[in-house]
């Protein structure tokens, strides 16, 4: 894998997940001192807002997300990706099905948990329709693992210079 300077987030629907973990990951990069550009999507707009539950999580962290439009996966938005990094392991196989005309789409298209060296249990669970506390648990998972990937893009970046 080349030099990382995009990566796009994607989860179902554009709201809960996958606009967490873009709000996070330039939350982290500016913490890590990474310049990269990220955006995040999903495979249908599903609303015209973020979550409330992902929003309180990023304002408890004092992250600024006030900046959100969900958007959805297109041929174009997947091409001028370095990195794209989905929540489930059906994403990876539904964005492979349907774009397999986009060069090295596969060797650029993970799960975030298969990325970070993960080899089983590769979803983080959609958590609409949940409960609070499996949201926290969810986004906790999604915060975490964001930042380890952000600190592996660093290694990959750094090796590559």
């Amino acid at each position: 894998m080349g030099k990382i300077e995009k990566v796009l987030w994607i989860c179902l629907g554009n709201t809960c997940r996958s606009p967490a973990a873009e709000y996070l990951a330039r939350y982290h990069a500016k913490k890590h001192s990474l310049d990269l550009i990220f955006e995040s999507a999903g495979f249908m707009n599903a609303f015209s807002y973020m979550q409330p539950e992902s929003q309180q999580y990023l304002d408890s962290k004092n992250i600024d997300h006030g900046d959100f439009r969900p958007q959805t996966i297109n041929k174009t938005l997947l091409e001028r990706q370095d990195l794209i990094l989905t929540m489930e392991q059906s994403h990876v196989e539904d964005i492979k099905r349907r774009y397999s005309d986009i060069p090295d789409i596969d060797k650029k298209l993970f799960t975030l948990l298969e990325f970070n060296g993960n080899v089983e249990d590769l979803d983080i669970i959609d958590p609409y329709y949940t409960s609070k506390s499996t949201y926290e648990k969810v986004l906790k998972i999604i915060d975490e693992n964001v930042e380890k990937a952000l600190l592996k893009i660093k290694e990959i970046n750094e090796s590559d210079d």
